[in-house]
């Protein structure tokens, strides 16, 4: 039974790959018809001739629809039609890229199917729609409501599908999503191999804000707080904190024109008498440092309260270092290099401990959250 089972599943596939392109243009499939008739007239089969007559009929009836939508939307004279005219305009400029990789074989074989390139047409439509989009979200945002702000992020994420980066989309986004509620549910979960204090996640989750910035969005902590339309997860993915190290290196120095030492003599003889001295411009020096690094990895994420569904996202690094340098010197000290005259006899300081580094990396993820959500740019408008 299982045998039959699977023999049947194998032919589902193969059935839709196997109708001809006649079945598909009278189902209205034109697109599927083309595909099957490029693939068989590039592949160079001996029968390849019998495709290049439903290869035309599908071409001019879907690139007709295409047309005569483009032509029927751009005659409203509506400002909103850019996005709908580029999906047209995108469809025709594949079909053309299709039939150019065979319009040797169409020419040479006497079909007449004619190819437009909507290069110029598709960019232009491209950069209207996003020029729209930019522009309407801008306005629905200083509308003040909530509903208006979240249409205004779904007109922003298709610009973004539009460009890969377009003036200050990505920042917009964040601000609509920001004015899409009064209140958010924000909650941090440690996804990362790393045992991480509860007392520790719920001070991740303790972040002040002004007035203005809860006028802005204010926030309600921690799982379980009930139903929000915006909930904003920071989920920990990774953390990792290097073990101390201390590294020290010796070394001499020598002053490239040790004859301006003399300016510092008062003595001259003594001056005289130094400067024969086997240790003249020879400074030995011992360097100590002290280093400790840490790294945490986080992913932001702006979920739909309602359908819990992902809105956005914007990566996290947070780190943190301690360095201490420090010195000491002997010998001609006129030879040390000036550089190291605020560390000579600087005193060694207690390495910090993981928990210690653990603080500083949650502080500074919290101002790097907050500089992402409560942007100045959204609270000084």
């Amino acid at each position: 039974m299982k045998k039959y089972l699977l023999l049947l599943l194998l032919s589902v596939p193969m059935a839709g790959y196997a109708q001809s392109p006649e079945k598909l243009i009278e189902k209205g499939s034109y697109d599927e018809a083309i595909d099957v008739c490029v693939e068989r007239i590039s592949a160079g089969r001996r029968n390849k001739d019998k495709y290049y007559a439903p290869l035309k009929t599908a071409f001019e009836a879907a690139d007709g629809y295409d047309r005569e939508k483009v032509r029927s939307l751009r005659a409203t004279g509506a400002p909103d039609i850019w996005y709908d005219v580029f999906i047209h305009y995108d469809r025709m400029q594949k079909r053309y890229r299709k039939l150019k990789r065979i319009e040797g074989s169409l020419q040479g074989n006497g079909v007449d199917i004619r190819l437009t390139d909507y290069s110029s047409d598709l960019e232009s439509a491209r950069e209207q729609a996003a020029a729209y989009f930019y522009a309407h979200a801008g306005v629905l945002m200083k509308s003040g409501d909530h509903e208006k702000a979240r249409k205004a992020f779904d007109e922003l994420r298709m610009i973004s599908r539009l460009y890969e980066q377009y003036r200050d989309v990505e920042l917009m986004m964040r601000r609509a999503l920001g004015l899409s509620t009064g209140t958010a549910l924000l909650e941090v979960r440690n996804r990362s191999r790393v045992s991480l204090s509860p007392d520790f996640l719920a001070s991740l989750e303790n972040i002040p804000l002004t007035g203005a910035e809860k006028q802005y969005l204010d926030f309600v902590s921690g799982a379980g707080k009930g139903q929000f339309p915006l909930n904003i997860r920071i989920d920990i993915m990774r953390v990792k904190i290097t073990p101390g190290t201390l590294t020290e290196k010796e070394y001499t120095s020598s002053h490239k024109n040790p004859e301006s030492f003399e300016a510092y003599y008062e003595d001259k003889e003594k001056w005289e008498k130094d400067r024969k001295h086997p240790d003249f411009n020879k400074c030995r020096i011992k360097e100590v440092l002290q280093e400790k690094e840490a790294e945490m990895h986080a992913v932001l994420r702006y979920i739909d309260g309602r359908n819990a569904r992902m809105l956005y996202n914007v990566p996290i690094t947070a780190r943190t270092r301690f360095e201490n340098r420090t010195a000491t010197a002997s010998g001609d000290l006129y030879a040390c290099p000036p550089e190291l005259a605020e560390i000579l006899d600087k005193p060694r300081k207690k390495m910090p401990s993981n928990s210690d580094m653990m603080g500083l990396l949650g502080e500074e993820l919290k101002a790097l959250v907050k500089g992402i959500i409560w942007d100045e740019s959204f609270i000084g408008d």
